[in-house]
């Protein structure tokens, strides 16, 4: 008897079932370029229980993702369709030798199937792969997040004894590395099925949402040390001697100057304040979700954490309950925080980047980014996360905090170098905004709201660096 069974109460939406025919026509190959927020998972399984009724079992399917947590989110996932997989990560000796045992029943017809889940990690060691390779019968590999996977360090656990290959991920492309995307569109065969916000808006399997952008401006100080360290990067840039292509993360000096301005602007001072304004006017702050910088307030690295900041200044001067959600929380913590806030026990978490990628919060009713990464991953799935549909929900609010250069300061006075300093981050800025604004329900104006109640629209910022058309 084969495995994978999908329960009766799932049912493939229209185009999760154009997804799966998609990927047979494809002869079992290629990646679901799919929205955040809708079934990438079920439709995955749903793919795999059809290869295992056509083969009648005699699969060997692996299924790998980027952190540990989601290892255990798609085992609930595959308890619903039968399943009791064998956990691949952590010590090997929590799972090998039951992998070496079923995969001996596999090849001796004592068993059907055996289905593994694993992280990218532990996928890419040579211990795994090599037991792996034992397996005799058709073998098939599910990447979540598939775009981790085009790594160098991640690129080993692109197993060739794997013929059925079906790649998941919102943002399937990897920034900045051209290299890593061509390995992947070279190994799962390129994307096979596109299913994009919009269409998932419309469809009904994302709820609609407004856009409202505030403009936060860079003071002088921080403007100073922006300034400084766009022109270090510059220096940097310009030292490479590799025609181009190089990937930033080997250039040590050069990441770190880059993480260092993306946190001046994550941490602006003037956030902190218009985040508190908002959330005085906010009639009813419960569930919303407040995206916080990885760094540290202040223009050097011995301050207080941004997360830490935001989530007391919210509990002292709004008199609200307040809750960090972060690396630093264990999986029991993390599980009693979504647990209260899907109650509306805890009205707002604050969090740096573990509300990304894998964790469920369809409760979120308003999301407040005060930092965001110029990779548009990182926002694109920010924004998926935040439009799951919810019973109590008929729409989604995302406020987006956008920094620019303190606008009292004229382009005319500036010279040519800080012209184009500031021009460029005013740029970075808007290409998230332009993303944001096409999709919202309050399209075409969004892109062009700024704060209620002051007089700085984006409008102006944009005809003042000449960007109108950006």
């Amino acid at each position: 008897m084969a495995c994978l069974h999908p329960p009766d109460w799932i049912e493939a939406r229209p185009y999760q079932q154009d997804a799966i025919r998609s990927w047979l026509d494809a002869d079992g190959r290629g990646i679901l370029h799919m929205a955040t927020g809708t079934g990438k998972t079920v439709t995955a399984l749903l793919a795999a229980s059809h290869v295992t009724r056509s083969l009648d079992g005699d699969l060997v399917l692996v299924i790998a993702v980027p952190y540990q947590h989601l290892v255990d989110q798609w085992a609930e996932d595959l308890a619903d369709f039968g399943v009791d997989p064998i956990l691949g990560y952590q010590s090997r000796r929590n799972w090998q030798p039951r992998l070496e045992r079923e995969l001996l029943e596999f090849n001796n017809g004592v068993r059907d199937t055996c289905v593994v889940v694993t992280t990218h990690r532990t996928l890419s060691m040579e211990s795994a792969r090599k037991t792996l390779s034992r397996g005799n019968g058709r073998m098939m590999l599910i990447a979540d997040e598939v775009h981790h996977l085009g790594a160098n360090h991640t690129q080993n656990a692109l197993m060739d004894e794997f013929s059925l290959r079906l790649g998941l991920s919102a943002t399937p492309e990897r920034w900045y590395d051209e290299e890593g995307t061509e390995r992947l569109s070279s190994y799962f065969g390129g994307t096979v099925f596109d299913y994009g916000l919009e269409q998932a808006i419309e469809s009904g399997a994302l709820c609609e949402y407004y856009y409202v952008p505030h403009i936060v401006e860079l003071q002088a100080d921080e403007m100073e040390e922006y300034m400084q360290l766009t022109e270090k990067i510059g220096r940097l840039f310009a030292r490479q001697d590799t025609g181009g292509d190089f990937e930033i993360g080997e250039n040590q000096s050069l990441q770190t100057a880059l993480f260092k301005r993306a946190r001046l602007i994550g941490t602006a001072r003037e956030k902190l304040d218009l985040l508190v304004n908002l959330f005085k006017r906010e009639s009813d702050p419960s569930h919303s979700l407040v995206y916080c910088s990885d760094g540290s307030t202040g223009l050097d690295d011995g301050g207080q954490r941004h997360v830490d900041a935001t989530t007391e200044q919210l509990r002292e001067e709004c008199s609200l309950t307040v809750e960090r959600f972060t690396a630093r929380e264990d999986q029991a913590e993390r599980e009693r925080l979504l647990s209260a806030f899907e109650a509306g026990e805890i009205p707002v978490l604050t969090s740096i980047r573990c509300l990304d990628e894998g964790v469920d919060v369809p409760a979120t009713r308003t999301a407040y980014l005060l930092a965001s990464t110029s990779n548009p991953r990182q926002y694109v799935q920010r924004r998926g996360r935040i439009l799951r549909q919810h019973e109590d929900k008929k729409y989604a609010v995302i406020h987006d905090f956008i920094t620019v250069p303190d606008t009292s300061r004229h382009p005319e006075v500036l010279s040519d170098d800080q012209y184009d300093a500031e021009r460029t981050l005013i740029r970075k800025e808007l290409e998230r905004v332009t993303t944001f604004a096409e999709s919202a329900r309050n399209h075409p104006d969004a892109d062009i709201s700024g704060v209620p109640t002051t007089d700085r629209p984006l409008q102006d910022v944009k005809r003042r660096y000449d960007l109108l058309t950006a």
